[in-house]
């Protein structure tokens, strides 16, 4: 027998037999409800209904069966501790966020013990996974039913409920009191230890309210929890200049959800009636939707790194601003930037065909293209000049911050349409700047080599560079969709070390070493100092992306997986070197084949990288998961329209 083969005889069986129990100490009959209750769809919340309003219908129509249900729940609330229920539950642990992802994913192996006197772990265990759903979905209104039958709604509730809900509020206080005086608030608000902070004054007003219970009034104590909780919005508006931590993040998350709580049992310990009924159906679906995520790492995740993820695309979206041209004249200068790039490309592609022509061991020889890779990004980020393929991430994180700041979808859509067609001028600007340089560069490298010297390709060589570029190759682009995957990584490592430059307070701290000033001089070592904090993002992000595109092929190799990157511009330099082994002559279908994958590869590297990051920016400004999957999906298909939708308006 299960609740998919519930009739409303067998619930009667079952309440006779609470009639003829005594209240039990382990709550069994009060699961067996449960499980009667529970529908056989996950989240079927019709059925649910249906269910429940069968049980009710029994228990108001004979007070033997509401007497007994009673008798079963206060025997639960006598028995078990209700302070980590009502105190943890649906609230990050005070514990921070690297103790709590440790704990977290040990549990995925090896599950706890259940407090056997906590009512927190016998409704966790009472419930299974997909209870919320239902429980969330039954009408507010039969469970307020349920709540009168059974003599715990309004001016019957027991004693000892309102005893233990005291209880809970002052350890809430004392928590959010020494949580308001945590260093990682003082350190963004110095004025919460200077003047009266409402975080300690909240405590003395509730610590006093709940000493006169019969006039208790909360008032008072609720304009306290809202300044609290104002203090929280404008930490976090400050750290948007001030930098953000995953530390100060986790402790953020962490009030608001004891002001929330607090403010919750603070109504239902003071109202009476209806009122109090309602609140209390409401906190019942809301622990009942934290019970099944109280050891999730996914949720731990999501609401800790909220901030530092928004941070990050913060950074990336102010970089990504300066990389949509708006006139003519900042798509020359985008083109100009772009071509520069193109003759650095094309040495480093030449470098790294002759440190694989040197047939070195595994390591070192991936050590060795990786820093081709990486020093020679830096040095093109240094000169000023442009990689195309980077700057996708960037754009996409800048878009995300437009359109999030944005209020009603039409102008969502309006503004995403402009968008996607600067963002496409732009990056076909820039490739193209990027592709002919490198192309031609590549070109006059192996023509000087050829006349001046010797030439490193041979022909085997060259045709299996002309081979990383075909397009009826599927793994070339699948090669390319794993180098954009890199791009969109080194977008946030760039974030993440500009918030962490501002956060830190880099620069200062490095204008304060005594040693660099005997080498270079004060004068020197402080520009240079400044400079760092002002570009350490962009390094950082260049350097991880040269290690990304020298050491995957190599894992790819040595684990034996079908794992190497393709990039438009390094596969355009690689293509000339091969046609120049060849004395430029290839078959035409070969040729095309190639130039044909040379563009695939560009394009896959573009989409991957912008989609990802204009996706995780949308999650990171708040954008639910489904609408940000649909933003992600009209900006792609914007970008494939838009040159189509451009030359109908020229013709």
């Amino acid at each position: 027998m299960s609740g998919r083969d519930f009739t409303p005889e067998y619930l009667e069986r079952a309440l006779k037999r609470m009639l003829q129990d005594a209240p039990d100490a382990d709550g069994a009959l009060v699961r067996r409800l449960l499980f009667l209750l529970r529908p056989r769809k996950r989240g079927d919340s019709a059925t649910a209904a249906t269910h429940l309003a069968d049980l009710l219908g029994l228990v108001e129509r004979n007070p033997a069966y509401a007497a007994a249900l009673r008798g079963h729940l206060l025997a639960l609330l006598e028995r078990y501790h209700l302070g980590a229920l009502l105190m943890d539950s649906g609230i990050l642990p005070v514990r921070d966020f690297r103790a709590e992802l440790s704990r977290r994913l040990r549990f995925k192996w090896l599950p706890p013990l259940p407090d056997g006197d906590s009512l927190r772990d016998w409704l966790e265990n009472a419930l299974e996974r997909g209870d919320e759903a239902w429980i969330a979905g039954v009408d507010a209104a039969l469970w307020l039913r349920l709540l009168a039958a059974s003599g715990l709604n309004g001016a019957g509730t027991p004693g000892v409920l309102q005893e233990k809900l005291a209880n809970a509020i002052n350890g809430l206080s004392h928590r959010l009191a020494a949580g308001g005086l945590d260093p990682e608030l003082l350190r963004l608000e110095p004025d919460l230890q200077r003047h009266a902070s409402p975080f300690l004054a909240q405590h003395e007003e509730i610590h006093a309210l709940l000493g006169t219970p019969e006039s208790a009034d909360a008032a008072q104590a609720r304009v306290l929890l809202a300044q609290c909780r104002n203090v929280l919005e404008r930490l976090a508006r400050r750290s948007r200049h001030a930098g953000a931590s995953v530390a100060f993040s986790h402790l953020r998350i962490r009030l608001l959800q004891q002001i929330q709580r607090l403010e919750t049992l603070l109504d239902i310990y003071t109202s009476r009636g209806l009122a109090r009924a309602e609140k209390l159906v409401a906190l019942f679906v809301t622990l009942a939707e934290a019970a099944p995520r109280r050891h999730s790492v996914r949720d731990l995740v999501a609401d800790t790194t909220a901030q530092l993820a928004y941070q990050i695309t913060q950074h990336a979206g102010q970089t990504g601003e300066h990389y949509v041209a708006e006139s003519r004249r900042e798509l020359w200068s985008m083109f100009r930037s772009a071509a520069g790039a193109g003759p650095v490309i094309a040495f480093m592609a030449l470098l790294k065909i002759v440190a694989l022509g040197a047939q070195l061991p595994p390591l070192q020889e991936a050590l060795l293209v990786s820093l081709d890779y990486a020093l020679g990004f830096v040095l093109i980020y240094l000169l000023g000049f442009t990689v195309a393929t980077k700057q996708p991430a960037m754009t996409a994180s800048w878009m995300a911050t437009q359109l999030a700041s944005l209020a009603s979808e039409s102008s969502q859509s309006r503004a995403l349409g402009l968008f996607v067609g600067r963002v496409f001028n732009t990056q076909f600007v820039a490739i193209l700047g990027n592709l002919l340089l490198a192309f031609a560069g590549a070109a006059l490298c192996a023509w000087g080599l050829k006349t001046f010297s010797q030439f490193p390709v041979t022909a085997d060589q060259a045709r299996a560079l002309a081979a990383q570029a075909n397009l009826l190759d599927w793994r070339n682009i699948f090669y390319a969709a794993i180098a954009g995957v890199g791009l969109f990584l080194s977008g946030v490592v760039s974030g993440y070390y500009d918030n962490k430059t501002i956060y830190e307070r880099i620069p200062e701290r490095l204008a304060r070493l005594t040693w660099p000033t005997r080498l270079l001089g004060v004068p020197a070592w402080r520009a240079l100092a400044a400079y760092l904090g002002r570009h350490l993002g962009g390094l950082a992000g260049n350097v991880f992306f040269g290690f990304y595109l020298g050491l995957m092929g190599a894992f790819g190799h040595m684990a034996g997986l079908p794992l190497d990157i393709r990039h438009i511009a390094f596969a355009s330099a690689n293509l000339a070197y091969g046609l120049a082994a060849l004395d430029w002559h290839l078959a035409v279908p070969l040729l095309a084949a190639a130039l044909g994958g040379v563009l695939a590869i560009g394009l896959t590297n573009l989409l991957v990288s912008f989609a990802l990051a204009f996706y995780v920016a949308l999650r990171a400004s708040r954008v639910e998961r489904r609408h940000a999957g649909r933003w992600v999906a009209r900006a792609l298909v914007a970008l494939a329209l838009h040159p189509w939708r451009a030359l109908r308006r020229v013709s």
